[in-house]
C-alpha cells in the first residue's frame, strides 16, 4: 500500500491509515513564481553621479527617496541623486506621493512642525548646558553622583597602589 502511495504522490497518515494526496505541483509552482517574481523585480539602477546598483530590488518608496536591497545590503537613494526617468517612475514631485507624506497633518499639527519643535527644544537644552544655566533633573543628578563616586574610588585605589609600590620599592632597594 505504501509503494502504491509513493507512486501516486500520495501520503499515508500514520494514525488513521488514510491515504492523502499531496499536491507537489502547486507547491513547486508557488516556489517557481516567487523566484521568478524576485528576478523580474531586480534591476540595475544608476545614479546621476555614475554609481550603479546591480540587481537592486526597490523595497519601499518614501517621500524623499527609495530604499534598495542589493547583495551588499540596504541602501537609501534620495530622489535628487536619481535620473529624471527614475524620479518620474516613482512619482517624485507629484501631488500624490507613493510613500507616506512627511507633511501629513495629524490633529491639526503637521509632523514637520512637531519635529521642528523637538529639534528646537533639544537645541535650547544644549545651549543652556553650554552656558551653565542648566539645572539637572533627578536622574541626571543621580548619574553625576555615581560618576563622581567612581572617580573618587579610582583615585583612592591609585593612591593606595602608588604607596604600596613605593614601600615595596624601598624594601628591595
Amino acid at each position: 500500500m505504501r509503494i502504491l502511495a509513493r507512486i501516486c504522490c500520495c501520503r499515508v497518515e500514520r494514525k488513521t491509515g488514510r491515504i492523502r494526496r499531496v499536491k507537489y505541483r502547486r507547491t513547486a509552482l508557488a516556489i517557481l513564481a516567487a523566484l521568478s517574481a524576485s528576478l523580474v523585480l531586480a534591476e540595475d539602477i544608476k545614479t546621476i553621479n555614475g554609481k550603479e546598483y546591480k540587481d537592486a530590488t526597490v523595497s519601499r518608496v518614501e517621500a524623499d527617496g527609495i530604499v534598495l536591497k542589493t547583495k551588499s545590503g540596504v541602501t537609501k537613494l534620495y530622489f535628487t541623486e536619481l535620473p529624471k526617468e527614475v524620479q518620474e517612475r516613482f512619482h517624485y514631485g507629484s501631488a500624490t506621493p507613493t510613500g507616506k507624506a512627511v507633511t501629513q497633518r495629524i490633529g491639526g499639527e503637521s509632523a514637520v512642525d512637531r519635529f521642528a519643535q523637538q529639534v528646537q527644544k533639544k537645541l535650547d537644552e544644549r545651549e543652556s548646558i553650554l552656558q551653565g544655566k542648566h539645572t539637572p533633573g533627578p536622574a541626571e543628578s543621580m548619574v553625576i553622583r555615581e560618576i563622581n563616586f567612581h572617580k573618587a574610588f579610582l583615585a583612592g585605589t591609585a593612591i593606595i597602589a602608588i604607596v604600596l609600590f613605593a614601600v615595596v620599592w624601598a624594601r628591595f632597594k
